[in-house]
């Protein structure tokens, strides 16, 4: 070799030396706070970065609440609320700080600034977000930690003083394009003006289903992202002629399954309840539907309902269960076609009607979070069902602003082997929101609360809670 070349090959494995030990002292770029990529399929909570889709562009203020889940305190980074950018939370604690509302005037599809986010180090978190109003009512929504590709919703509507909006958010730094096709009873439509839809980054694009859509009663949305990924939130904004008055606010499913768990419901004494069923697979589905009762056994079910490829169909449970009846729903589909459900009450009659609706969950689990409680105040009930061959022994945590607590009474709630069981929470949380933690020390569950508000706001909050196994 000559003896350039070795000076040359020398130097150069000196440099790579100096690179690997520079490596070693300094941690890559970012590497601290960059979001933890979730398995597909998990639903483990991560303490990354929670995405709220914000509904402020139709005059809706909202809150965002954040508990610690961690036994230490965690550091919370949030952009697009009223509150610090920057905060410490003890563990157990519950935070909750408004959302920046997007302008009242914007167009019913501009693109505001951007859903809520909240970064958490240090420990895990979950988040929600939460609307009361006294004009239009109340609802509780999920935020989401997973960007997907693809989201899924039961229910929608298009129907006079029926108004339908998506709320689709894009936090990255990529533009993304999406396109929703709606799926009716007739089958399945992609509107002209909703193909390939540009979201910008870092924004959200709310979108009025109206616009787009003629008049129906019911629908089911797929919402798909052919390029980037995107957080999509629906709000249902009810207030019809007839005197039906509520809204619904939640994030979509990011696929659909042969299985779901309703867990809470009760079958009004004046109203109708459904289950709204969509398929967005290019084959027809039959679905079955079975009741959990609190005692006796179970009004009789459903049996094989055709869905329609590309299309919706509507169960009414108020068939089937009797008025008052407290009761879980699963809904199956019988021929293993993949399907989303979503319960709907309209509960009342004349002018005092009110409007409810509340994801099912795919499968059952030993832990969940699920909000309750208000700064309205409220009756609260949370509803667990048991799912499986064995009796289910729960131990529940209410986590507030004061920190948590586990009062006795809650220590032990038993209930049946595929029953369901009703727990009055109202004197535990003191007219103050809070985030429930339900631990099954033996069988399976899936969990839901419903908060009963104040005579001015009309209707009940329902929300299913998130598995955290």
């Amino acid at each position: 070799m000559r003896r350039a070349e070795l000076l040359f090959a020398v130097v150069v494995l000196l440099l790579l030396s100096a690179a690997w030990g520079l490596d070693r002292l300094i941690p890559a770029h970012g590497a601290a706070t960059a979001p933890a990529r979730q398995p597909a399929g998990s639903f483990g909570l991560l303490s990354q970065a929670w995405y709220c889709p914000l509904p402020g562009s139709q005059g809706l203020a909202s809150t965002v609440s954040t508990v610690d889940l961690g036994r230490s305190g965690v550091h919370l980074r949030r952009s697009r609320t009223g509150a610090p950018a920057e905060a410490d939370v003890g563990p157990g604690v519950l935070t909750a700080v408004p959302a920046a509302p997007a302008p009242a005037t914007a167009p019913a599809t501009a693109p505001a600034t951007g859903p809520a986010i909240v970064e958490a180090f240090g420990q895990p978190t979950v988040s929600h977000l939460t609307v009361l109003s006294p004009t239009a009512g109340g609802a509780t929504s999920r935020c989401s930690q997973q960007p997907g590709a693809r989201w899924l919703f039961a229910l929608a509507s298009t129907s006079p003083g029926y108004d339908s909006y998506l709320m689709i958010a894009n936090p990255f730094l990529e533009e993304a394009v999406v396109t929703v096709r709606v799926l009716g009873a007739g089958g399945d439509q992609v509107p002209s003006g909703l193909n390939d839809m540009q979201i910008p980054p870092l924004s959200q694009t709310t979108v009025f289903l109206g616009d787009f859509y003629p008049q129906a009663l019911s629908v089911g949305l797929d919402v798909t992202a052919s390029r980037g990924r995107v957080i999509v939130g629906r709000l249902l904004k009810v207030a019809s002629r007839d005197g039906v008055r509520g809204i619904s606010l939640d994030v979509g499913a990011p696929r659909p399954d042969v299985r779901w768990i309703i867990p809470g419901g009760a079958a009004p004494v004046q109203g109708v309840e459904y289950v709204a069923v969509s398929n967005p697979s290019d084959r027809e589905a039959l679905v079955s539907m079975l009741f959990q009762t609190e005692s006796g056994a179970p009004p009789a079910g459903s049996e094989d309902v055709p869905v329609p490829a590309g299309g919706q169909a509507l169960l009414k449970v108020s068939d089937k269960v009797p008025g008052g009846t407290r009761h879980g729903t699963i809904i199956f589909s019988t021929n293993g076609i993949p399907v989303v459900a979503e319960r709907m009450t309209l509960e009342g009659q004349g002018a005092a009607q009110s409007f409810q609706s509340a994801f099912g969950v795919p499968a059952a689990a030993s832990r969940w979070l699920v909000p309750a409680g208000s700064a309205a105040g409220g009756s609260d009930t949370l509803a667990i069902v048991a799912d499986g061959p064995d009796k289910a022994t729960c131990r529940i945590t209410l986590m507030g602003p004061g920190g948590p607590s586990a009062p006795a009474p809650l220590a032990n709630v038993e209930v049946g082997a595929g029953k369901r069981g009703t727990v009055d929470l109202t004197p535990y949380l003191g007219g103050q929101p809070a985030m429930v933690m339900v631990e099954a020390v033996s069988g399976r569950i899936a969990v839901e609360n419903d908060l009963g508000l104040p005579a001015a706001y009309r209707e009940t909050m329902q929300m299913v809670g998130t598995p955290i196994e």
